[in-house]
């Protein structure tokens, strides 16, 4: 049976070894993805209501529908954005995106607790449209509230193209590690070694006139310089004998 040659088991070993780190690397960057690419879009969004809500305390106070209007048409153009709401302290809607046709499921929707304003909720929407409806109160809701539904699957996509692309800049630069730690051990270990090996088994042989040169300044250079001492001691012991023999002859 052939055996698996050093350079073989030591590049298997440091591919494996790469891998697991790979792996967790991919696990602990997902997560990280998820998790501030998904609060970065949210906080995109929050950013949208926190302007509507500043700019638009005076058209509120007048119920003035046609200037509400005009600052709902800036916010349409964001393609995360599902919906802008902006509805009175009753909760009766003065201006919206869907051009008076609200969704059922965002009229029933009742304010958050103050403490719980920050923490949006996901709704499902007709269609199979599921948003992160964000509220942000106008004068602290005496006026009423904006709200902006952020699309889920906008998030989601955003969230997937941008882990593949973590991913795959990982696998890459794993792979290129693990191409240049295989070819420095294959120069700096694996080539000494074959060397030393092709001269240990031309000493067996007899073939002892070539001197053992070899320069790494580690052990595999002691090992050289030992070996290149064994080749001058049998050298040197093989000439002993052969002039013993030529004087008895």
């Amino acid at each position: 049976m052939k055996k698996l040659s050093l350079r073989w088991k030591i590049s298997g070993l440091l591919l494996i070894s790469n891998v697991v780190i790979g792996v967790f690397l991919i696990i602990f960057m997902s997560g990280q993805v998820r998790q501030n690419l998904g609060s970065e879009i949210i906080a995109k969004g929050k950013i949208i209501a926190q302007d509507l809500a500043q700019f638009s305390v005076e058209a509120i106070s007048e119920e003035d529908k046609i200037a509400l209007k005009q600052l709902l048409s800036n916010s349409i153009s964001y393609e995360s954005v599902e919906y802008v709401l902006i509805q009175k302290a009753d909760l009766s809607v003065l201006a919206d995106t869907y051009n008076g046709q609200v969704p059922e499921k965002l009229l029933t929707q009742q304010p958050p607790n103050v403490e719980n304003i920050t923490e949006p909720k996901i709704l499902s929407l007709p269609d199979d449209v599921e948003v992160i409806d964000i509220w942000t109160p106008v004068e602290e809701g005496y006026l009423g509230f904006v709200r902006v539904g952020i699309r889920q699957d906008y998030v989601q996509n955003k969230i997937k193209s941008t882990a593949i692309k973590v991913v795959g800049t990982i696998i890459i630069a794993i792979l290129l590690i693990w191409l240049i730690i295989v070819y420095l051990i294959s120069q700096k270990v694996i080539k000494p070694l074959m060397y030393l090996t092709n001269r240990a088994d031309e000493i067996s042989r007899g073939e002892l006139d070539q001197p053992i040169h070899i320069s790494t300044g580690d052990e595999i250079e002691e090992l050289g310089n030992a070996l290149e001492r064994l080749r001058e001691s049998v050298k040197i012991a093989l000439d002993r004998l052969k002039k013993h023999r030529t004087m008895r002859m």
